[in-house]
């Protein structure tokens, strides 16, 4: 089912919850990391944003994955060392960070490469804390 095609919220739900969980069948990881949702101006737009996200932690949640969520400075900071830069700046980051040839100019996309370098790092100093005790 194709997510934008879907009519109904339901049906955009349901597709959304079908495609993640063929692509946690079919890569196996191991965690989820989302960013937290902060209020956004446009209730609407903010609302189908938490449904889907809502959808996406199940999915994890019943796969039994570790779940992480990070605020959008957390992120920032990570990415590019301020928390107060812009999309623009995580967007020129990004192939300094994971060698690209060419930047990431989807607003989704980017930020998905920027939250999972957020919890590759975050994770990675966690297990060397844990190592240490």
């Amino acid at each position: 089912m194709d997510v934008r095609a879907s009519g109904s919220t339901g049906e955009r739900l349901l597709a959304i919850a079908e495609a993640l969980d063929e692509l946690i069948r079919r890569y196996r990881p191991i965690a989820l990391a989302v960013e937290r949702l902060y209020f956004n101006k446009n209730v609407r737009t903010a609302m189908a944003v938490s449904e889907a996200r809502g959808v996406a932690l199940l999915c994890a949640a019943r796969a039994r994955l570790d779940i992480a969520e990070y605020t959008p400075q957390e992120v920032k900071i990570s990415v590019t060392g301020n928390g107060r830069g812009d999309k623009k700046a995580v967007q020129r980051m990004l192939p300094l960070l994971v060698a690209l040839d060419a930047p990431i100019t989807q607003d989704n996309v980017a930020d998905a490469v920027a939250i999972a370098l957020t919890h590759a790092h975050r994770s990675r100093f966690a297990d060397a804390v844990a190592a240490a005790r």
